[in-house]
């Protein structure tokens, strides 16, 4: 790392980053629970999910540009998989705590929806999807919170991580110019 740079490492940094990303994340899965009761918290949806792979590229290259333009394209990967890692991890903990302690029903009212759904498509395989999900919910085998929470947090870290190793090939290609520099 150069000396003048006033850069963290890139693990801190990533915590750092995954805190703000995190609550991003946190009011997305916020939107959706609530969009079950109120229509009205559905529309926040669509813009919290723009401003993830938005606030991740500004993370990225505030980052870079913290470094001076010396990242490697494997520190800018690992940044911005850090950032997913820790934000996921808050929506994670977020969305287990909501699912088991504050809404434990919503689980099984959306899988009861998402079966009526299918049933009022009329198509033979949407017959047996809502057969099936029902059959899941009278078995007794829908997802706990817990599942659902980490399955939340490996989607996010995987995609993240898919968003961040393109964002670094970009941020890269882009290179360094000190502010004040024109074009």
């Amino acid at each position: 790392m150069n000396k003048e740079s006033t850069s963290t490492g890139v693990y801190r940094r990533g915590a750092s980053d995954g805190a703000l990303m995190g609550l991003v994340l946190c009011a997305l899965f916020a939107s959706w629970a609530l969009s079950m009761r109120m229509a009205v918290a559905s529309l926040a949806f669509p813009l919290l999910l723009l401003a993830v792979p938005v606030l991740a590229f500004v993370q990225l290259r505030r980052g870079y540009r913290a470094d001076l333009g010396t990242s490697t394209f494997s520190a800018l990967w690992m940044h911005g998989i850090c950032t997913f890692f820790f934000g996921t991890l808050l929506m994670a903990a977020l969305a287990i705590v909501w699912l088991r302690w504050w809404e434990p029903g919503l689980i099984g009212e959306s899988l009861r929806s998402a079966a009526d759904v299918y049933a009022s498509l009329g198509s033979p395989e949407a017959q047996k999807m809502a057969a099936d999900v029902r059959a899941l919910l009278d078995k007794g085998l829908a997802p706990r919170p817990v599942d659902i929470g980490l399955s939340l947090m490996w989607a996010g870290v995987f995609s993240g991580s898919i968003l961040s190793m393109i964002y670094a090939g970009i941020i890269r290609t882009l290179g360094y110019r000190p502010r004040n520099q024109k074009k």
